[in-house]
């Protein structure tokens, strides 16, 4: 027996109509009455498929999309809302994070699983602090009990691991250097997992060479921007590369190291954003270490 529902097809139709700035009346108009949206967004009855299909156009997801979520179908759904969480982290986009988890959070009837329950926890939490509803130190024991090393699956999803930095990450923010170093070195402790994820810890050792570079500590600042920089060029992997070599010209700068050295760090910096047209990160390096830059 297929199950449809039609309550959490409601809430996420409701979502995306809010993210685009449409009001019920702008998104019903050449399709259906406001009334017939009111009554799905509450869940009161199923859309035809006719109408599911100009809304999934209008909403700019796919009709897929909402089929996943009218059928039940959790493997597909999880996926979908995995991804979509993940990009809007990147973006930083935490109001509508925000706003995605806040809604996951009430469908307390439905259990897609240990693993996607904790995701939606993190994501809510991290959301949560940078939009200021909750201060750090809630933010951290709240994460803190998301973490069970006693749980079976415990270490077998980067779930863990991306909490484990967002801890260290706080801790930092919050001038908490030695408890950020300590998660840090915690991380770096998983050799398996890394292995396996060679990103994840290029993007550690980044995190400790800037965290390294706030203590003032150049040497070791210097020692994880060269391991950043030797994982990205042994999997060919330049995503985080012109951060590092800016942070090694950086550490350089503060060891009064060979000019030579700091230059080619910078210019290094530079060549790398410029290939992925990372625009930002160009003006800010040209402005701050323009002199450099202009030397031979």
């Amino acid at each position: 027996m297929i199950v449809l529902n039609a309550k959490a097809l409601g809430e996420e139709i409701k979502r995306l109509r809010k993210s685009n700035n449409l009001s019920q009346a702008q998104l019903a108009e050449g399709i259906c009455t406001q009334a017939t949206i009111s009554g799905i967004e509450a869940g009161r009855g199923y859309p035809s498929v006719d109408i599911l299909y100009i809304l999934s156009i209008r909403l700019k997801v796919s009709l897929d999309y909402f089929y996943k979520i009218l059928l039940n179908d959790a493997q597909g759904y999880i996926q979908d809302t995995e991804r979509m969480l993940e990009e809007l982290m990147k973006k930083k986009d935490y109001n509508e994070t925000f706003e995605i988890t806040s809604n996951e959070l009430k469908q307390s009837t439905r259990n897609l699983g240990y693993k996607f329950d904790q995701l939606i926890k993190w994501v809510h939490i991290i959301s949560s602090y940078y939009l200021q509803k909750l201060n750090w130190k809630k933010a951290v024991i709240m994460l803190e009990d998301l973490l069970d090393s006693n749980h079976p699956l415990f270490g077998q999803d980067f779930i863990d691991f991306k909490i484990q930095n967002s801890l260290a990450i706080i801790y930092a923010e919050n001038s908490m250097f030695q408890k950020s170093l300590q998660q840090y070195n915690t991380i770096l402790s998983y050799h398996d997992f890394l292995k396996q994820h060679h990103r994840f810890q290029i993007k550690i050792h980044y995190n400790l060479a800037k965290l390294y570079f706030l203590q003032q500590d150049y040497e070791h600042s210097l020692i994880h921007a060269e391991l950043g920089i030797k994982l990205s060029s042994e999997n060919e992997d330049v995503s985080m590369a012109g951060q590092l070599y800016y942070q090694q010209g950086l550490s350089l700068e503060e060891l009064n190291a060979d000019p030579q050295k700091i230059r080619i760090a910078f210019k290094t910096s530079i060549f790398i954003f410029q290939l992925l047209d990372r625009q930002e990160y160009i003006q800010m390096v040209n402005k701050k270490k323009g002199e450099f830059l202009g030397s031979e």
